[in-house]
C-alpha cells in the first residue's frame, strides 16, 4: 500500500501544478500595452466602446497612455496612434474586432486582437488632452482628476457611468458635452472641470449634476430631460439662476434659498453676492430637476 507520505506528496504537486495553471491563465488574461511620449505636447483621444467596462485614470506623465486589459477573450482592442505637427492622435476602439490597417497615416502603428472586457485606462497629465468617447453597454469609471482636459464630449447609450473631478483641472474647458442615454449618471466635483459651457442631455434614467469644488467664475449650464429624475447640486458659495420652461409633465424643485422672479426664473439669495455664479436652464419633457444645496 502507499504510504501517507506519497499520498500528500501528490497531493501537493496537484494543487501547485493547478495555482500555475491559474496563473498562466490569468497572465494570459490580463495585457498591458503603452505608448511612450516623445515630441507630444499635446494628445486628442477619440474613444468607441460597444459594451464592457472602462475606467480612466491618471498615469505616467510619460507614457501618454498605459491601457491594461482583462475578461472575455472574444472582446477585441484595437487601437491607432499617430503623431502630426507635435499632437498625438489617439483612436481606440473597445469590443469590436478590426483587421484593417489604417491607410494614409504616415509614422502611425495600429495595435489589433487584443482581447479584453474590462479596460482600465491611464493618461499622461503632461500634456493637455481632448476626449470624445462614445460607450454603447456597460460601466464607465472616469476619474479625470489631476489631468489636463482640454474638451470632452461624452455620449452614453445603456449603462452606469461616474464622471469626477476630484482635484482642479489645470486646463480650460470651452464647452463640456455629455449625452446619457438610458443610464444612470453621476458627475461629482464638476467645479473642479473648469468649463465654461456645460451642456447635458438625459434621455431616460437618473442623474446626479454635482458642481463642487473650484467654482469662482460664472459659468453657464444647459439640461435637458426627456423621462427620469436628475439632481443638480450647487455649492452653497456659488450663486445660482434657473430658467425653465413650465410644464404639465415636468417638475421643478429648487432649494430653499432660492425665489421665484417669474414664472420661469428662479435666483438664489446670494446671487447678486458673490463673484462665482451658475446660470441653469432646464428643458425637461417627462422628467423631474431638483435644484439643491451641498
Amino acid at each position: 500500500m502507499r504510504s501517507a507520505r506519497s499520498y500528500i506528496k501528490q497531493a501537493f504537486l496537484l494543487i501547485l501544478t493547478l495555482f500555475c495553471v491559474r496563473a498562466l491563465l490569468q497572465a494570459q488574461e490580463e495585457e498591458t500595452r503603452e505608448v511612450g511620449r516623445t515630441t507630444e505636447n499635446e494628445l486628442k483621444v477619440t474613444l468607441t466602446s460597444s459594451f464592457g467596462t472602462i475606467k480612466i485614470t491618471r498615469g505616467d506623465p510619460e507614457k501618454m497612455v498605459v491601457v491594461q486589459s482583462s475578461s472575455d477573450e472574444e472582446q477585441r482592442m484595437n487601437m491607432d496612434y499617430s503623431i502630426r505637427n507635435r499632437v498625438g492622435y489617439m483612436d481606440l476602439t473597445l469590443g469590436e474586432g478590426n483587421q484593417e490597417e489604417p491607410e494614409g497615416k504616415k509614422g502611425s502603428f495600429h495595435i489589433t486582437d487584443f482581447h479584453a472586457g474590462q479596460w482600465a485606462l491611464k493618461f499622461s497629465d503632461a500634456v493637455p488632452i481632448s476626449f470624445d468617447i462614445q460607450l454603447g453597454v456597460g460601466k464607465g469609471d472616469f476619474d479625470f482628476s489631476g489631468l489636463h482636459v482640454k474638451d470632452f464630449n461624452l455620449s452614453t447609450g445603456a449603462g452606469d457611468v461616474t464622471l469626477s473631478f476630484d482635484e482642479p483641472n489645470r486646463s480650460t474647458i470651452e464647452n463640456m458635452n455629455i449625452e446619457s442615454g438610458v443610464s444612470k449618471f453621476e458627475g461629482r466635483n464638476l467645479g473642479n472641470a473648469n468649463f465654461k459651457h456645460f451642456r447635458f442631455q438625459e434621455g431616460v434614467g437618473t442623474s446626479t449634476l454635482d458642481f463642487s469644488g473650484g467654482l469662482y467664475s460664472e459659468v453657464d449650464v444647459d439640461v435637458e430631460v426627456g423621462m427620469g429624475v436628475t439632481t443638480i447640486i450647487v455649492p452653497p458659495h456659488v450663486g445660482a439662476r434657473v430658467t425653465h420652461d413650465k410644464s404639465w409633465a415636468s417638475k421643478l424643485e429648487c432649494a430653499r434659498d432660492f425665489h421665484s422672479t417669474s414664472d420661469t426664473e428662479y435666483v438664489s439669495e446670494n446671487y447678486d453676492d458673490v463673484p462665482a455664479k451658475i446660470n441653469i436652464r432646464v428643458d425637461s419633457g417627462l422628467g423631474s430637476i431638483k435644484i439643491r444645496r451641498h
